[in-house]
């Protein structure tokens, strides 16, 4: 082969097709890296999100175990009564579903339980909670005989929030407890 038969079949002129090629894999993994950032960051909301209904939970929790503490610390029968404020509510005073009651229900109706060292830090705001007394079942044999023994029934119903107020979490119990 001669010098001049590899000069006369060389390209004279670039087609730019590596170029081209080249530009769209780039964009296509653009797309990709977008697509997947988008994905990660949605990822995280959840995990916010999801952090924050557990706390919500824990402290509407926390509220739930102070009420029935303080139902546990008293050594007399506590009067039901019916005003807002109140320690332990008479039956059918408060609503039978507390879950979707406002903010301004909870400040006059509940108590906040957990208050100086106990309170919670990360919470939007301090759990409150509500006890009502549901029922006296005595379980003694004699029958007029001095006061009925048994045991009284109260519904707790406790409200907590999350890190931001977004989250939010009502729980409720039965407690019983015998007093002498």
């Amino acid at each position: 082969m001669n010098r001049s038969t590899i000069l006369s079949t060389s390209p004279t002129s670039q087609q730019g097709t590596v170029l081209v090629v080249s530009l769209l894999v780039l964009l296509v993994m653009t797309i990709l890296a977008l697509s997947a950032s988008q994905a990660t960051r949605m990822q995280e909301r959840m995990a916010g999100a999801t952090r924050d209904m557990d706390v919500a939970f824990q402290a509407s929790e926390a509220g739930l175990r102070n009420s029935e503490e303080m139902l546990d610390q008293l050594s007399v029968q506590p009067d039901p009564c019916s005003s807002p404020g109140c320690q332990v509510y008479q039956i059918d005073v408060l609503p039978a579903d507390l879950r979707y009651l406002d903010k301004n229900w909870w400040d006059s109706h509940g108590r906040i339980f957990m208050e100086g060292e106990d309170n919670l830090d990360i919470v939007h705001e301090q759990p409150q909670a509500v006890v009502e007394e549901l029922a006296f079942v005595p379980d003694s044999l004699t029958v007029g005989q001095g006061a009925p023994t048994g045991k009284t029934y109260y519904r707790v119903t406790s409200r907590g929030f999350g890190a931001t107020d977004k989250a939010e979490s009502v729980l409720q119990s039965t407690y019983t407890r015998r007093f002498q």
